[in-house]
């Protein structure tokens, strides 16, 4: 069998390697259009900000892992320029290759506003981050556009070596969190570093000799250096044109074994649409484990549909100036747009026992109002809020409702909570809440 897989990603290298555990004598290609696969995206902002020099570390393997050693044919800087479906082949620099299977991990690609390519760069793969790290060399001041995970995660980093502005639209950063959450993280945000502007949006970029005077919403300033994190858009082009069906969201439509509206053509990574577990509709999750996790799942499908791959929550945790912040399932804003009936509980509470002296953790849970089953929930914490979020993303998975959250067995242990833990609290006021409801 010839299996065929676009992008050496997340996605395209965990499907091609799984591939090739199922089956050790199919003939397996990935086509890559830049330099390297298989790489840890999420740890380039730390790069950036010299937790370690060498950009090799964060190559997961190198490319003769796969071509020595897994038998996978991995032809790097090259470019998918077609597929013909009906013939099943694909074209790229001029040569063609044929499929049995083929994979689209064809990702996504920065969002950066026409008007402002020629001014600012963006961080979305391994060329990109060995550039902005060189080009940051001598800078000391820095911009960042865009509050979303990237751009404040980029924000909280650099500012250990730089002086960093950003930029944000919304009123706070991570516009996924409540504006409860959202004002709880930015005043301890404030704290580390003030330059924020909200509500604001870049209206001009201009470079005068060596800086760049950047003209917002709320004013004028210069800087040294703009980076835009304004989302991303994903790759869908290929497949467009090959006549595979797209959501309404330009998103690459998939069944539940993640194959397309052509039977013998998968996709999975961040430029597909992925089934919310939490409400059942489909949303958008560029997230590096769902991408792996779909790789995975491809790779076992592509000799036969076995496995399903049953969504995602969106599980997302950052450090932010030392906090850990994340979120799972969906918020209050979405609760609301599908007139789902729910309630919430925000706490403040102590991340150890009292005695040894903790730090303030704060959980927001959200949670249908009839049943108690948890939709939603949202933590900033100092320590131990990582693996508070992982527990609130298995309750998720698990259907589980308030009723279950407070009568769950978790470990008891002083350094990481008190015997009442702010997970078991937060379950026990939504208790006492249903317990009021007429």
């Amino acid at each position: 069998m010839d299996i065929l897989i676009v992008g050496g990603g997340a996605a395209g290298m965990s499907a091609a390697s799984k591939a090739r555990r199922m089956d050790s004598s199919a003939r397996i290609t990935v086509i890559e259009k830049t330099g390297y696969v298989s790489y840890a995206e999420c740890g380039m902002p730390y790069y950036l900000a010299g937790y370690f020099q060498d950009f090799k570390d964060l190559l997961h393997y190198p490319v003769s892992e796969f071509t020595e050693h897994r038998g996978i044919n991995v032809i790097t800087n090259s470019t998918v320029t077609s597929i013909n479906a009906g013939k099943k082949y694909i074209d790229t620099n001029g040569k063609s290759y044929k499929y049995d299977k083929l994979v689209l991990a064809t990702g996504a690609t920065p969002n950066i506003p026409d008007e402002f390519k020629e001014y600012g760069v963006s961080l979305r793969n391994m060329e990109s981050a060995i550039s902005m790290n060189s080009e940051l060399s001598g800078v000391s001041q820095v911009t960042v556009v865009g509050a979303g995970v990237l751009g404040t995660e980029l924000f909280s980093l650099l500012s250990k070596k730089y002086h960093v502005k950003l930029i944000s639209k919304h009123e706070y950063l991570l516009p996924h969190l409540d504006p409860d959450m959202g004002n709880v993280l930015n005043n301890l945000v404030q704290e580390n570093n003030p330059d924020i502007e909200y509500n604001s949006v870049p209206v001009s970029i201009s470079k005068i000799q060596e800086k760049y005077k950047i003209t917002t919403t709320l004013g004028s300033y210069f800087s040294d250096y703009v980076i835009f994190a304004t989302g991303i858009k994903p790759s869908v082009e290929l497949a467009e044109k090959a006549g595979i069906e797209l959501t309404p969201d330009n998103l690459i439509k998939t069944n539940d074994y993640l194959q397309t509206s052509d039977p013998d053509i998968y996709a999975g990574g961040d430029n597909v649409a992925t089934k919310n577990h939490v409400t059942n509709y489909y949303g958008y999750y560029p997230l590096a484990q769902v991408a792996n996790k779909m790789g995975r799942t491809i790779g076992i499908n592509v000799f036969g549909n076995k496995r399903i791959f049953p969504g995602a929550l969106g599980t997302t945790i950052i450090n932010i100036f030392g906090y850990q912040v994340g979120y799972t399932g969906i918020n209050t804003s979405l609760a609301q747009k599908l007139g789902i009936n729910f309630d919430s509980v925000f706490i403040k509470a102590k991340d150890k026992s009292n005695y040894l002296h903790g730090s303030d953790v704060y959980i927001k849970i959200i949670f249908e109002k009839k049943s108690g089953r948890l939709l939603g929930s949202q933590i900033i914490g100092k320590e131990n809020s990582a693996w508070r979020l992982n527990v609130m993303a298995t309750i998720l998975y698990s259907n589980m409702t308030l009723y279950d959250i407070l009568y769950n067995d978790m470990g008891y242990e002083p350094e990481y909570g008190p015997v009442w833990d702010p997970i078991i609290i937060a379950a026990s006021l939504g208790l006492d809440k249903m317990d009021n409801y007429v």
